[in-house]
Order: structure tokens, then C-alpha cells, then sequence
């Protein structure tokens, strides 16, 4: 008969064979057709041996104990299987703070109505099943008395693991798969017999294990399968890097005060309307993209209008985006743009249907200095629910009619929802050109009724007598990613999918010109530029009446549910440069994408270490 303590050690092998068999599966799924096919590594078979002996000693402790190592080890493998859904949905990285945040209070709102993952999980059925293996595991495991019950518990996991391999991992994950399974297997059979054949019998599985390459080196096997879920990625910083020549300026620049333009003033005393969309990028219309939406009110401000013919977000996230609008740099704090233009007499509103508190956004705000923030708490009507940006143009114009009521001149930001993930249409029987069953086709559908929301709410305003021929400013706060290099939604990379937005600036005495490239940095010192405003704080980005801009810009793709970002680049003239740390990959392009050369070696790493000192100089995150 077996001692608690032989048979906690069966049960440690038996849970460590399965944790091995649940990591490679999670690490084939979450990296398949971005990598090759990652194999365990010492690393990943160190914190799978530890974890499970943390969980087989527990056992020991009685029934609280098993039921703490039951539920540690099950919330650990969901946490990595979600993380692995979200990579290949959204191509984010879930982190341990990210688990409470926001993003899982609407995420299996935004699965559920997304395609793109109903696709996923059809073609990945069983991987779906994955946390209810890893409970079965962590709760039977432990608890199976020696001999036919531990082995029959191990058969049917096994069968189980080798399935979902079978179905959602290539061939050599199968491999390693099938081997932990055996493995699995042998270790229940061996917490049945006598020592002698026990230790037999785990030599030949073990031998089975090494031998069809489970661990097959120390170095191989890419990604850790771990370690970077719970401690962010370091940046390839070396000490002592020393920049090219023609690199050595971009690590003395500074911000510096915005410049008066020879433009200073032109529309003294006018109203600004900034029109935001929520993740449309210029490849998304069709005026840049044939085949892409459709935008009248765009269009028609397009060859009258001051433009830009490549405009970057910066950062694309919803909060990074609206920070570099408002403070035309890289850190959080008050808006010296929107500082002047308070001083000299604005108001200053932010509208939306959005519920600004759910994302940090009303603390962007607040600290930016509006005045007056009108979000969805504002338009929510007695009969509740959440209000289609229609609400825009009643219930909105009746808030700004009080709000701007013998106020002028006004600043008024109107941010658009409806073509967030997943993909809203208010009115599908007017809106309705794509197909509404894609999401692209719900995208471009919305992209279309959030332009045409646009113009009529210029209109209203009109109407009712609270603006003349203000400057119209339209942009949005940043792109969506359809596939492009791999990616998919926002926040994941700086492709031009997702870094890449309209801009247009339109008042009848704006002359019309198109410049080469912008920012999020450039537009509101744009805008008190032509108010003939100005202030002395220093800031990254200046008027677009300047001939002598230089285009040298630092993105990076932000971090949806992480602490730091693991995918950052350098906008040069004509040349992006992109370090994506999750993929261990460099690659460097035109902005337009058309070239896309993957960078190697020492190249490489000298482009990841400059990337990397200018995120540091810049202080992002």
C-alpha cells in the first residue's frame, strides 16, 4: 500500500504531465500562424513541475487544501487560455491585472457578436473546452485512489488532451501532446504497482517524453509560455548603445512651444466642431481605398479642406489616442492647447454617447481641462438602455443648446461610438451597403452612418442657432486592424490599419492644401494657430502651416490589459520601423506597407535597442 507521500508524488508526475500537455497546447494555439509551432522549454517545464508540486502537496493538507490548489491551478490555465483567445481574436496579450479589469467586463459581449471569433471557436471546438480539462485535472488528479480509478481518470484525460491537439494544434504539438498524454497515463499506471516497476515504468515514460522532443533543448520552442503572462517584456535596451550618425538627432529632440505660422490668426474668434470616429483609418474609406466606406460629409469637406495625407494616432488605443489629441505629447496631464483657448474665452464640451467613466476616459478629460463633458449618463432616457449615437441629435443637441446658450466662441468635441468592436448600426434599413453578418461589412456599414451622423449634426447646430461657419476639424481617434500583417482589432500594432487616420481641416477661409504627413501631436496647436492663440508650454507637436515639419515620430501600440506595450515603432521620412516583442520580430517598411522587409541579426538588434531608448527618453510605457 502506498504512503501518502509515494502517493503524492504519483500525483505530481501524473499533474505535471497534464499541465505539460495544457501548455503546449495553449502556447500551439495562441502562436499558430504567427510563429513556428512553439515547443515547451526548460523554463515552462520549471514552473509546470513547481506549480503542480504546489498543488499535489496541498492535496496533502486536507480538503481545503485541495480545493485551494484546485482552484489556483484551474484559474491559472483559464487565465493562459484566454489569453490565448484574445491573441488570436484581438491579437492583445491578457496580463493579471488585465483578468479584473474592463476589458472582461464586455468581452464575451464583443466574442459573441464578432465572426471573426464565432470562426475561431468553430475551427477550435474542443480548445474551448480547455478550462474544463484543466478543472478535471486539478480536481480528480489528486483525489483518484491508486490503480483503476487514477487510471481510467488518466485515460480519459488523455483522450481528451489528444483530441484537442488533434483538432487545434499542427503536427509537432500533436507530438508533444500525445507524449505528455502517455505520459499521464504511465504515471497512473505506476502509483499501482510495486516500486521496482513504478520506477520503470516512469523511466520509459519520461524516456517517451524526451524522445519525441517535448523539451527538446534548452533555447528551442520560441515564446515562454509563462513567465511573460505574469512579468511584462523587457525592451532590448543595451548600456552603452550608441546611435548612428543619422540616427544620433532623434535622441536630442525636444519638445518645444508651438510657433506662430504665417497663417496666425487667419480665423480669429471662430468656433471649432472636432468630429471624432471611434477606429476608422484612411484605408477604411473608400475615397482612399476604393471598396471602402463610403463618407459624403468627409468627402465633400476632402478637396476644399487643409488634409493630411498620412495622419498618425500615435498610439492606437481609445485613451492614448485622446491623450496625444489633447496634450500633443507622450505623457497625461492638462491640455495647454485647450488652456489657451479657455483663456481666451471658449468653452470647451466633449460629447459622446460613450459612458466616459468606464474606460478612464472622464480622468483624460477632467485633467485635458474641459469644461463641460455630455457623455451617456447625460443622454440615457427614462427608459434606459444604451443610447444609439442617434442620441446625438436630440437629446445631445438639447444638452449643448443649454450648455452653449449665449457662449460663444466654443470648442465642442463629438466622438462617434458605434464602429468599436463590435460593430454597431442604429438604423441597418438606411445603412446597409455591406454585409451586416461580416464584421467589416457591420464596420464599413457603420463608418457610413457615423459620417452621415456627422453632417447632421453640423446642421442641427445651425438650426438652432449655436454656430455660423465654424472650423471644421474631422479625424478619428485611431484604426482598426483586419488582418493586416497579422494583426486583428486595435491596440495590437502600429500597421497602417490601425496608426493611419483621416485628417481634414475645413473653414471657407482656410485655404485648401494637402501636407505629406501629421499627428495627433499637431492638431490642436493647428487649431490655435489659425485662432491666432498661442502658449509657451513645450509640446511634441506644431502647426501644419509650417513647410519645415519633420516627420520623425515615436508610436507604439499601447496595452489594452497589460502594465507596459510589446509592440512599439519609429515613423521616419518615407521608412516605419516596427518591434513586435511578443513575435520576436523587426520589420521595416514604407508607410504605405507596400515593402515589408522582415530585419535580422545584428540589424535587428541595434533597430530594437534604438526603438527602445526613444520609448525610454519619451517616457512611455
Amino acid at each position: 500500500m502506498m504512503t501518502p507521500l509515494a502517493s503524492c508524488a504519483a500525483h505530481w508526475v501524473e499533474l505535471s504531465a497534464a499541465a505539460a500537455a495544457l501548455l503546449v497546447l495553449v502556447k500551439a494555439v495562441k502562436y499558430r500562424d504567427f510563429t513556428e509551432t512553439p515547443a515547451l522549454l526548460w523554463e515552462d517545464v520549471g514552473w509546470v513541475v513547481l506549480g503542480e508540486l504546489a498543488v499535489a502537496l496541498l492535496a496533502l493538507c486536507g480538503p481545503v487544501g485541495h480545493v485551494v490548489g484546485t482552484l489556483a491551478g484551474t484559474l491559472l490555465f483559464a487565465a493562459l487560455w484566454l489569453d490565448a483567445v484574445l491573441f488570436r481574436v484581438f491579437t492583445i496579450e491578457l496580463g493579471p491585472g488585465g483578468v479584473g479589469s474592463v476589458i472582461l467586463s464586455v468581452l464575451y459581449r464583443e466574442l459573441a457578436e464578432l465572426a471573426f471569433a464565432r470562426r475561431f471557436f468553430a475551427a477550435h471546438r474542443f480548445f474551448a473546452t480547455l478550462p474544463l480539462t484543466a478543472l478535471l485535472v486539478h480536481a480528480g488528479v489528486p483525489l483518484a485512489p491508486p490503480g483503476a480509478p487514477s487510471v481510467g481518470l488518466a485515460l480519459v484525460l488523455g483522450a481528451g488532451l489528444s483530441l484537442t491537439a488533434a483538432t487545434s494544434a499542427p503536427a509537432r504539438a500533436r507530438r508533444q501532446v500525445f507524449a505528455a498524454s502517455a505520459l499521464l497515463v504511465l504515471a497512473a499506471l505506476a502509483g499501482g504497482l510495486a516500486p521496482p516497476l513504478a520506477l520503470a515504468l516512469a523511466v520509459a515514460g519520461l524516456g517517451t517524453w524526451a524522445g519525441v522532443g517535448l523539451v527538446p533543448s534548452r533555447r528551442a520552442g520560441g515564446p515562454h509560455g509563462v513567465r511573460h503572462f505574469f512579468i511584462e517584456r523587457p525592451r532590448p535596451e543595451p548600456p552603452g548603445f550608441q546611435p548612428r550618425p543619422e540616427h544620433a538627432p532623434l535622441l536630442t529632440q525636444a519638445p518645444r512651444p508651438p510657433r506662430p505660422s504665417a497663417a496666425h490668426g487667419l480665423l480669429r474668434g471662430e468656433d471649432v466642431l472636432l468630429f471624432t470616429f471611434e477606429s476608422v483609418g484612411q484605408c477604411h474609406l473608400d475615397a482612399v481605398r476604393p471598396g471602402g466606406a463610403r463618407a459624403p460629409f468627409l468627402e465633400g469637406l476632402w478637396p476644399r479642406a487643409l488634409r493630411s495625407r498620412h495622419h498618425a494616432c500615435v498610439s492606437p488605443t481609445t485613451n492614448n489616442a485622446h491623450r496625444a489629441l489633447y496634450t500633443s505629447g507622450y505623457g497625461e496631464g492638462p491640455s495647454a492647447g485647450l488652456r489657451a483657448l479657455r483663456e481666451a474665452g471658449y468653452r470647451t464640451v466633449y460629447l459622446t454617447t460613450a459612458r466616459t467613466a468606464d474606460y478612464g476616459l472622464r480622468e483624460i478629460l477632467d485633467a485635458a481641462g474641459f469644461s463641460h463633458v455630455i457623455d451617456r449618463e447625460d443622454l440615457e432616457t427614462s427608459a434606459g438602455g444604451t443610447p444609439p449615437d442617434q442620441a446625438l441629435l436630440t437629446r445631445g443637441l438639447e444638452r449643448l443648446a443649454a450648455v452653449l446658450a449665449g457662449h460663444r466662441p466654443f470648442l465642442l468635441h463629438v466622438h462617434a461610438t458605434h464602429t468599436h468592436v463590435p460593430y454597431r448600426v442604429a438604423e441597418p434599413e438606411r445603412f446597409h451597403r455591406f454585409d451586416m453578418a461580416e464584421d467589416r461589412g457591420r464596420f464599413f456599414n457603420g463608418i457610413e452612418e457615423a459620417d452621415w451622423l456627422f453632417g447632421a449634426l453640423r446642421d442641427g447646430l445651425r438650426e438652432r442657432g449655436l454656430i455660423d461657419e465654424p472650423l471644421v476639424v474631422l479625424s478619428s481617434d485611431h484604426g482598426q486592424a483586419f488582418g493586416a500583417l497579422g494583426y486583428q482589432s486595435h491596440g495590437s500594432a502600429v500597421t497602417r490599419e490601425e496608426l493611419d487616420v483621416p485628417l481634414v481641416m475645413h473653414h471657407p477661409r482656410l485655404p485648401a492644401r494637402e501636407v505629406a504627413f501629421s499627428s495627433h501631436f499637431d492638431v490642436l496647436p493647428t487649431v490655435v494657430d489659425l485662432l491666432g492663440l498661442g502658449h509657451d508650454t513645450p509640446v511634441w507637436g506644431e502647426s501644419l502651416l509650417h513647410e519645415d515639419r519633420r516627420p520623425e515620430l515615436l508610436v507604439w501600440a499601447g496595452h489594452p490589459s497589460r502594465r507596459t506595450t510589446s509592440h512599439y515603432g519609429l515613423l521616419l521620412r518615407g521608412e516605419k520601423l516596427m518591434v513586435d516583442l511578443t513575435l520576436g520580430r523587426c520589420l521595416r517598411m514604407d508607410w504605405e506597407e507596400e515593402h515589408v522587409e522582415t530585419v535580422e541579426g545584428a540589424e535587428k538588434a541595434y533597430l530594437e535597442a534604438l526603438v527602445s531608448r526613444l520609448m525610454s527618453l519619451r517616457g512611455v510605457t
